[in-house]
């Protein structure tokens, strides 16, 4: 997976080669980032926003280390600009431009200067990754590659970290042909408090889904699994998913569920769906499963 990442990395710093001109006018559409302003003296020749997304970025970096640059997949709001810049603007120059303008806003820096650590790319490229962090966790991230062999151009790379809006919904029929082809079938949408068994609100309507397929199928007797990601020690791990998968069957039963057709287990993070080195796949890995018994 790292090496997979370190290859995303590799791919989007040769993809900044471009013939733009560092006086043309910006390309259709560019817009200014609320984080961060246009870089002066230069021309955006390539901008993309996602509502949505993922990016490599480095977030941690060890001196020395046998992998000393951590890459992951960071998902949320992902905005890119390439910029090509005056002519004799070095590399290094850049970064440390972006370097002192997000440390005035409250970024930290994670890596900033000549190369990347790490990696198997040799692109001779100058590299900064910056965090922000709100109510101690990470709130956006920046990550600048300088320009190719000292070239005057940069990409530059915000994701504002934030979980995908689930519009696509839990449904009862679907739900039921799953089961009814693999024997199980991994529900999402179903959220609780933070290191809590409490169900929260936004959880009902994927609920009704459940409380649905159960009275369209009352002759079903299900097991509620919980499962969590790796964060955190196993023992609580463990003990919370129990606690979790308690609370939807507590849940079912008062809103008519027959409490008999019901059973429980946790399993902690021991059966992953996916890598617990990224956020998507530590996502993936919370859960609630239902099993037919």
């Amino acid at each position: 997976m790292i090496r997979f990442m370190l290859l995303a990395l590799c791919t989007l710093l040769l993809s900044s080669i471009t013939l733009a001109e560092w006086n043309e006018p910006n390309v259709a559409g560019a817009k200014e980032h609320p984080l961060l302003k246009f870089y002066p003296e230069s021309s955006v020749y390539e901008y993309d926003y996602k509502e949505f997304d993922s990016a490599p970025i480095i977030v941690s970096y060890t001196k020395g280390a046998e992998e000393p640059a951590k890459v992951e997949a960071i998902e949320g709001k992902v905005t890119k600009y390439s910029y090509y810049h005056k002519p004799n603007t070095s590399a290094l120059e850049i970064v440390r431009q972006y370097e002192g303008a997000l440390q005035k806003v409250g970024f930290v820096t994670i890596i900033a200067g000549k190369e990347i650590p790490g990696t198997d790319c040799n692109t001779g490229e100058t590299i900064g990754s910056f965090r922000l962090d709100k109510n101690g966790k990470p709130a956006a991230y920046v990550m600048v590659h300088g320009g190719l062999n000292d070239s005057p151009q940069s990409t530059v790379v915000i994701v504002e970290v934030k979980q995908m809006e689930q519009k696509l919904e839990a449904d009862a029929g679907a739900m039921f042909d799953e089961l009814t082809k693999s024997g199980r079938v991994s529900v999402y949408g179903i959220n609780f408090e933070r290191s809590k068994a409490l169900i929260t609100p936004d959880s009902e309507k994927v609920l009704g889904e459940v409380k649905k397929l159960i009275a369209a199928h009352p002759e079903l007797k299900l097991k509620v699994e919980g499962h969590t990601d790796n964060v955190g020690d196993p023992k609580a791990n463990q003990k919370l998913s129990e606690e979790r998968a308690a609370a939807v069957k507590d849940w079912l039963v008062k809103n008519g569920a027959k409490g008999e057709n019901l059973s429980t287990a946790g399993f902690g993070s021991s059966k992953p769906l996916g890598e617990n080195n990224t956020e998507a796949g530590k996502a993936k890995n919370r859960r609630v499963e239902l099993v037919k018994q």
